[in-house]
């Protein structure tokens, strides 16, 4: 399988696995880049892939503020969801090849956070060329009784993603 037929099945995959049941929305108040802010759900967010099966101390959701185009900075709105108010959260954005961020790589979320709140938070990125990316979310979750780390990935097409001559077979 070559690495574009690879970006399409990885794309394909991570929306699929995306939940689009939408909450009530109401206006988030500004905050600063690096303080979570909480608020409720926007409708077209969606869930960040994750590949950790099971009860995790943390869910996260993310929406694009426009369509991805390269050169063009793009914020993408985090919802970081807690579910134990035992738990110190911290969030970190990796960047992708092709992708640079330019702000709001960070978030901690201190002890004590309401579980099955959202804590807004917003990441600018920078595409560089059109393509298929996907962006990693690491959540580093300490607790008294445990610390886990879970990764999410968050796909973004930019521009024309891939286009279907790129998909045919290189001719020999």
């Amino acid at each position: 399988m070559s690495y574009r037929h690879l970006g399409w099945v990885l794309a394909l995959a991570c929306l699929g696995a995306c939940d689009r049941t939408p909450e009530a929305a109401t206006p988030a108040a500004p905050a600063s880049a690096s303080t979570p802010r909480k608020a409720a759900l926007p409708p077209d967010m969606v869930s960040a892939v994750s590949g950790s099966k099971g009860n995790a101390a943390v869910d996260l959701k993310f929406a694009l503020a426009s369509r991805p185009e390269p050169g063009r900075p793009l914020d993408i709105e985090l919802a970081v969801i807690p579910s134990d108010a035992a738990a110190t959260i911290r969030v970190i954005v990796q960047n992708a090849d092709g992708l640079a961020i330019t702000a709001g790589q960070e978030m901690s979320i201190p002890r004590g956070a309401e579980p099955g709140v959202p804590l807004m938070h917003r990441v600018t990125v920078v595409p560089e060329r059109d393509g298929i990316f996907s962006l990693s979310a690491v959540a580093l979750v300490d607790t008294d009784r445990s610390s886990l780390t879970r990764t999410f990935a968050i796909p973004i097409i930019v521009g024309e993603g891939i286009t279907p001559r790129e998909l045919a077979p290189a001719a020999h």
